[in-house]
């Protein structure tokens, strides 16, 4: 009787752990656990790089985006102001290397847009502006801002007319096209080719009353 227990208790200790052999890990599945965790990180770090990369250039695009339809919005502001001067002028004139254009009206008042540089320096585009004098002769510091991050294209006068039965040739720059790390928008889009060249003519419609 004694014999056939020990040998049962015997048996169930085999079984038992046996059993608990089974169900613990050994030390090469515990390494491969501890590879799978180093991976799946590595992964999930990369993931995460990526994201935030992706992240930042949607964020630097969007900024592009904006600054280019507010240029736009700029030159063609300043497209609408101009043409409105020329368009009730009876007399032009171009001054000053054709940064300066004169336009008398019917009642004989003379207005002028003009380009200033405030700086001295066309890199510096933040100042850089059209300016419109309602009437040169009776009050010629009374100067109203029509038009901002302007520059002249190079080999081109901004203003260019030639006689009564041709158009007023225009031409400037607004925003940054040449990627200039001077002006002041570079801060808020970072750099990039952002801006808009602006080619144009208008023709004075009561030129035939002078």
């Amino acid at each position: 009787m004694t014999g056939r227990a020990t040998h049962v208790s015997r048996a169930w200790g085999f079984t038992l752990a046996g059993r608990f052999a089974r169900r613990g890990p050994s030390s090469r599945q515990r390494a491969v656990t501890l590879t799978e965790v180093m991976v799946a990180a590595s992964v999930g770090l990369i993931v995460s790089v990526a994201l935030v990369g992706f992240l930042d250039l949607m964020a630097k695009m969007s900024k592009s985006v904006l600054s280019q339809l507010k240029f736009t919005h700029y030159a063609r502001q300043t497209i609408e102001r101009t043409a409105r001067v020329i368009r009730y002028a009876k007399r032009i004139e171009v001054r000053d290397g054709g940064t300066r254009l004169l336009c008398t009206d019917e009642r004989n008042r003379t207005s002028a847009i003009l380009y200033r540089d405030d700086d001295g320096n066309s890199r510096t585009l933040s100042n850089n502006r059209l300016y419109f004098v309602a009437n040169v002769d009776g009050d010629p510091t009374n100067e109203t801002m029509i038009g901002r991050f302007i520059s002249p294209i190079r080999g081109k006068p901004i203003f260019r007319y030639l006689d009564r039965t041709s158009a007023v040739e225009i031409n400037f720059r607004v925003g940054d096209p040449t990627n200039d790390p001077g002006a002041s928008f570079q801060r808020e889009t970072g750099p990039g080719p952002q801006g808009v060249d602006v080619t144009t003519a208008f023709g004075p419609r009561n030129s035939y009353l002078d």
